[in-house]
């Protein structure tokens, strides 16, 4: 088998039916297979499945066990040469996965362990795709309101910009986890996603491994997908922003340790304390920071 190709569904039956078509209207040339599983959904994503799409291998959970634990499922049983992480609010528009597996086949290609590419949003305009890796730096800068003051450095050293005119591959820090075509080999020897995430910062943590091991992570700027819901909205919910929150704190207790972690908690509610909204959302929010 070439490539498995990973979905994790959670309540998104629409998104993950034109995913699937997109998925089985585009690729060609290479042997596949595509597994889904489905969080326990309550949308009736996994009969849609059952019922449209015999030929996916369909794994349903008994609970929401989150995104890195739900692929971890698919990996195991995987024997092929690549896995293909794939959100379910994405479409591809072409044989993007095989234009991928070529790529990864070249032998001047073989330190690389991952690549994605830039992706589309809806009105297929470029959006995020990759990033730096967490770090105190970057912190430091947005909690005392660095980034405010000085925009256009905070920029040019703590953000990636959409590389609109690259025709060719680049090296980023990470890709993010909607499309992360991934060497199964380089996961039998660093591990797969780590568990204890159960949304966010899995993929970072894992091609932070990767990149210890001295496998990059590449974007191919000539593939395009597209992906609809892109990033979590500028006011999250109390429980999403504590889901997100809990995971960047473990993150940096997993790569620096739990001082790390204490310091970066104190400056999210150092900047929370100076940021006065009074409102229900903001004491909730900073009580949130304060008990995490």
């Amino acid at each position: 088998m070439d490539v498995s190709i990973v979905l994790v569904s959670y309540n998104t039956k629409d998104l993950t039916k034109d995913c699937l078509n997109s998925i089985y209207r585009f690729t060609e040339g290479i042997e596949f297979e595509v597994f889904v599983v489905d969080n326990n959904s309550h949308d009736g994503s996994a009969q849609m499945i059952e019922q449209e799409f015999q030929q996916v291998r369909l794994i349903r959970n008994s609970d929401n066990k989150g995104f890195g634990a739900a692929n971890n499922i698919a990996i195991r049983e995987s024997n092929a040469k690549y896995i293909f992480c794939l959100n379910t609010d994405t479409v591809l528009l072409n044989n993007s996965i095989k234009e991928f597996y070529d790529f990864m086949e070249k032998e001047e290609n073989k330190n690389i362990g991952a690549c994605g590419c830039q992706l589309l949003d809806k009105n297929m305009k470029l959006q995020h795709s990759y990033g730096y890796f967490p770090n105190i730096q970057k912190i430091v800068a947005s909690n005392l309101f660095l980034a405010r003051i000085f925009p256009t450095w905070y920029k040019k050293h703590f953000t990636y910009s959409p590389n609109e005119n690259s025709k060719n591959p680049y090296q980023v820090e990470y890709i993010t986890g909607a499309d992360l075509f991934i060497r199964k080999s380089v996961l039998d020897k660093i591990g797969f996603f780590d568990e204890n995430f159960f949304m966010y910062f899995e993929e970072s943590e894992l091609q932070h491994r990767m990149l210890k091991n001295n496998f990059i992570s590449v974007i191919i700027p000539t593939i395009n997908i597209i992906h609809l819901c892109g990033l979590p909205s500028k006011n999250p919910s109390v429980e999403k922003l504590k889901m997100y929150r809990e995971s960047e704190l473990y993150y940096f207790e997993k790569i620096g340790g739990k001082k790390v972690r204490q310091f970066v908690k104190i400056l999210y509610i150092i900047r929370f304390i100076f940021n006065i909204k009074f409102d229900k959302s903001y004491i909730d929010k900073l009580k949130m920071h304060i008990n995490i």
